[in-house]
């Protein structure tokens, strides 16, 4: 009886092996933006990390299930998508009460994003950076750079929500610095003073 009991637990243990642990992704995805004219260029790169176990086929936009959080519709004709993905811009009709988001599709299994790669998207809106990097006019407690991805089509599976981050604009980057340059020199021409002023 108990050497039944051990070749079971055995048998178990070798089936068990087997089998894949549930499958995750994680994504990581950063958004920046140029002025262009009235408009502006947004340039999204989602990375699909090496710590994933499964690659992305759906990258949805500012948005989570039954919510869109962009407040204007993009500009038509001007997106970048990914060889081998498609995209469609979703929006509940005659809803004043919800925004735009867009959906991008690998068109097959062989475009996704495999673990550990990165791909780019971008848009165009007249929606300021200020805007994208706030909260949805319409889900005034949610991000608007709020999004999803999945590991195939959409609903493929549970998906997995994630918020983009930030990156700052040239302009405000060159501000920086030469608000950093501008304190460095004045820290240094601080302690010539005072070095001359002990001299005398």
């Amino acid at each position: 009886m108990r050497s039944f009991g051990v070749r079971f637990m055995v048998l178990a243990l070798v089936l068990g092996a087997g089998i894949p642990a549930s499958a995750s992704i994680v994504p990581v995805g950063t958004i920046s933006s140029q002025a262009d004219g009235a408009l502006f260029d947004y340039t999204i790169t989602l990375r699909n990390s090496s710590t994933s176990t499964d690659v992305i086929g759906t990258f949805w936009y500012a948005w989570v299930p039954g919510k869109d959080f962009l407040p204007t519709n993009p500009i038509a004709g001007d997106f970048v998508t990914p060889t081998g993905w498609h995209l469609t811009v979703t929006h509940f009709p005659n809803v004043a009460t919800n925004g735009y988001a867009l959906q991008w599709v690998a068109d097959s299994p062989a475009t996704a994003l495999t673990q550990g790669n990165s791909l780019t998207f971008g848009f165009t809106s007249a929606d300021t950076p200020t805007q994208i990097a706030g909260n949805s006019p319409f889900f005034p407690d949610t991000p608007v750079n709020t999004s999803f991805v999945y590991h195939g089509a959409p609903f493929s599976d549970a998906g997995v929500q994630f918020d983009l981050s930030a990156v700052p604009e040239p302009s405000s980057i060159c501000l920086f610095g030469l608000g950093g340059l501008g304190l460095a020199v004045a820290y240094r021409r601080r302690r010539q003073v005072r070095s001359e002023a002990v001299a005398s």
